[in-house]
């Protein structure tokens, strides 16, 4: 046990931007973008609170010792998380959210009957997310969208944690989680392509350039983004063409051997991942599958 809660720990240390420690100000805060950095922070608390539910459920952590590894991260993050919250654009829900994470921080002390009612509080902002995101969907609202989807896969394990705690079902929560989260992985996606840059070659009249070079070395640019103007990652690579035609990407592994398939799609769509609310979805769902 001392082994996987060492093992655990080390995973679920991570910054958190969703919970606060901050209260909700009286007066509104302008928008601005949140940085890459803040939104690897999301996705790494949510990879790790997600994480720790599950082995609560699974029997590797008691519900005390996921929760206290919870809390320990809502407690060393709250410069993060207040820079978060401050770039957020959905002040609806925004307000619960910061509300329902503030209390999680104490919910170890609370009564039984405190716990619940924090629970239902907890779930109620869970449904209130879910429903704004519906709301502002129908605008195709795309940056409002990342948002609540933000707010809701952090908030989700929070909840559940909470409702364990005070002894109320979690299977209706978390299939609740599921059924949203899927809905929206189907707009959340990562999509790739690339280009080669023809104009790059050293002769105007492309006829005449494979006389002179028969082998070119022409650069490509290669690109994962997520749906609706959403983060991007992107790479430059050349590719081999011979008398006009494509004749393959170099080998990493395997120097002088040429591939007929880009070779770092993957590490691209995986860079992104680790900044995107697509990429914190699918690690939500997995853990909730599981």
């Amino acid at each position: 046990m001392r082994a996987r809660l060492k093992n655990t720990a080390i995973r679920g240390l991570v910054a958190t931007v969703v919970a606060t420690g901050v209260a909700v100000p009286a007066a509104p805060r302008s928008a601005r973008a949140v940085d890459p950095g803040t939104i690897i922070q999301v996705a790494q608390f949510a990879y790790a609170a997600y994480s720790l539910y599950n082995d609560s459920k699974s029997g590797g952590l008691t519900l005390d010792q996921a929760v206290t590894l919870m809390i320990s991260e809502v407690r060393r993050s709250e410069q993060a998380i207040k820079n978060h919250m401050d770039a957020l654009t959905v002040a609806e829900v925004r307000g619960c959210t910061e509300h329902a994470m503030l209390e999680f921080v104490e919910s170890q002390d609370f009564s039984l009957s405190l716990k619940q009612r924090f629970a239902q509080d907890a779930t109620a902002c869970v449904t209130a997310i879910n429903v704004r995101y519906d709301v502002v969907g129908q605008n195709f609202n795309f940056g409002a969208m990342r948002d609540l989807g933000v707010l809701l896969t952090t908030l989700g394990p929070v909840a559940l944690a909470a409702r364990a705690q005070a002894r109320l079902q979690t299977a209706q929560l978390e299939e609740y989680l599921i059924a949203a989260f899927t809905k929206m992985q189907a707009t959340f996606q990562v999509g790739c392509d690339g280009y080669f840059d023809r104009f790059y070659l050293p002769i105007p009249n492309e006829e005449e350039v494979w006389q002179v070079y028969p082998e070119l070395f022409i650069p490509g640019h290669f690109q994962c983004t997520e749906h609706g103007g959403g983060p991007m990652a992107s790479r430059h690579e050349y590719a081999l063409w011979r008398w006009g035609a494509f004749a393959g990407y170099p080998d990493p592994a395997n120097p002088g051997r040429m591939l007929s398939y880009y070779p770092h799609y993957q590490a691209l769509r995986d860079e992104l991942a680790q900044r995107s609310l697509s990429g914190i979805l699918a690690a939500a769902l997995a853990e909730l599958r599981s």
